[in-house]
Formats: structure tokens, sequence, C-alpha cells
């Protein structure tokens, strides 16, 4: 496995990935077996391996790699190499969870467990890109739009050329006042 410039060392490793599907019941109490899709998350890699005590250097590195944060104090994110990893379509990873360090009963070694969150999955681009399109659609042209209740304060604030005054004018002295139109219906 290769994290970046970082190749992991150690023997027996093992690479799981898990790919979680959140759905929720929407039978309540009855037998119903319908569920309401509430999205794919991440995908995650979990790793373990096992590193000697006579080569402590390579577990001192690991840490190293798992603490590693940028210039804005987040974890690192890192491209990934991994058979497993490529099938499952993952190509960058963040440490997330627990990282584990257990001296194995009988021998002179660790057992690392540790977990790599995909970063940016798929269906997270996805909904980035649907939000990005919903904001676009919502500020359209930059046009103001004004619903048909305030429409009338609108045209009161606005300038009249001569001849729509005078029809302004005609049109107010002939229609009922809101106040009027009110009382009598």
């Amino acid at each position: 496995m290769r994290l970046n410039d970082f190749i992991l060392r150690g023997s027996e490793r093992v690479v799981h990935g898990r790919l979680r599907i959140e759905t929720e019941s929407l039978g309540g109490n009855t037998s119903a077996s319908d569920r309401a899709n509430n999205g794919i998350k991440p995908k995650a890699l979990v790793v373990s391996l096992v590193i000697k005590f006579d080569a402590a250097e390579h577990l001192r590195e690991l840490v190293r790699v798992v603490e590693a944060v940028d210039g804005n104090g987040k974890l690192v994110v890192y491209d990934i190499l991994d058979d497993t990893a490529q099938a499952m379509g993952v190509r960058q990873v963040q440490f997330s969870d627990d990282f584990n360090v257990r001296q194995m009963p009988g021998q002179s070694a660790w057992r690392i467990n540790f977990t790599l969150q995909e970063y940016l999955s798929v269906p997270e681009k996805i909904e980035q890109r649907a939000q990005a399109q919903e904001s676009e659609t919502q500020s359209a042209d930059g046009q103001q739009v004004v619903d048909a209740d305030s429409g009338e304060e609108q045209s009161q604030s606005q300038e009249y050329t001569g001849v729509e005054k005078v029809l302004k004018w005609a049109d107010d002295a002939l229609a009922p006042s809101a106040e009027e139109s009110g009382a009598t219906a």
C-alpha cells in the first residue's frame, strides 16, 4: 500500500473495504419493509498489519503520516495505491476513527489497525454539483424577482411618464381603494 510517497511496511497486511448505505424504515411499528434511502456514505478501508519490534522506525513513520496536517490544520489527504482501494474506486483517503497499536502476546511485534476514509467520494461529488447547480438556478441573472403581492408597492415607487401619470391618476380615481373594497365584501 502506498499513500502519496509513503510506502506502508509490515507483514500480514489485510485490507477490508466497507461501504455504508444509510436507510431508514418507513414501516414504523408495522411489518412493512419499505425503506427510505438516506444516501451512500464514503467508502472506508480498514487496514490491519504487523510490525516487528526490531522495525520500530516503520511504526514511528506510520504514526507521523497518521498525525500529519496541512497548512490549515486539517488532516492530510493522501492519494492511495492499493488493490482493494482500486477495486472499490477509492483514489484519495484520510485517516479516520481509531489508530490502534497492540503488542502481540508471545511475539516481539505489534498488531496495528486503522481506518482510511474516502475523501470526496463519487456520491459526495454528485451532491456538491447538484447543490451548485441549484444555487446557480436560484440566483439566475441577478435580477430581483418580485412576487405578486409586493408588485403593487414597487409600482407606487416607480416614476411615470406624462401619459402614464394621467392614466395612473384615472385608474386610482376610478378603482376602489383596498379599504373600500374590503368593506364592501
